[in-house]
């Protein structure tokens, strides 16, 4: 269980390693931790989408590959509630989100990683393990989010509503057909 949330992970340490990082915690307890550590307000791009406060599990896994690529590797598994853009009642979704991280110095070094690998730039900027829980739950949320059964839409079918004549059918009978 990793315990040490004060503090930006020490990437090049964690790879040269081999560590791997496994645990669990709560949204809100993800968002305290990053305001705390930058003394600044969390991002809260997670604030207003998970209502319940939901246990977000994660494995990462920092290490290299056969090519000597740096890598970070691991999983991210919660559920959030959303609101179902049918019915606009709340909606259960989970997430399991993959996560392969190719780890460069300078962007000019994204292209020498493997394809099935998204970049992450060390710069002057620290990395938290909250940011990459929180990216990866951002990235797996779905567009449209809906239930899995047809649920009743909340606004009224047009078919219950009196039919509606185009206003502009009146013109039809004064414009002359063209006969060319």
């Amino acid at each position: 269980m990793f315990d040490q949330w004060q503090q930006p992970l020490d990437i090049p340490n964690l790879i040269r390693k081999g560590v791997t990082l496994e645990g669990e915690a709560r949204i809100s307890d993800l968002l305290s931790v990053k305001e705390a550590g930058k003394g600044a307000q969390a991002s809260g791009r997670l604030g207003g989408i998970v209502l319940n406060d939901p246990l977000v599990r994660f494995v990462f896994s920092f290490g290299r590959n056969e090519a000597g690529h740096r890598l970070i590797e691991g999983r991210v598994d919660t559920t959030v509630d959303l609101t179902c853009q049918r019915c606009l009642e709340p909606v259960a979704v989970e997430i399991h989100a993959e996560v392969m991280l190719g780890v460069v110095n300078h962007e000019q070094d994204i292209g020498k990683l493997p394809e099935s690998t998204e970049p992450l730039v060390l710069d002057e900027n620290p990395v938290w393990l909250a940011d990459l829980i929180e990216d990866e739950i951002l990235l797996a949320l779905p567009v449209v989010p809906r239930h899995e059964h047809l649920c009743a839409p909340s606004h009224r079918e047009y078919e219950d509503a009196d039919v509606v004549e185009n206003p502009f059918a009146a013109l039809r009978g004064l414009v002359k057909p063209s006969t060319h």
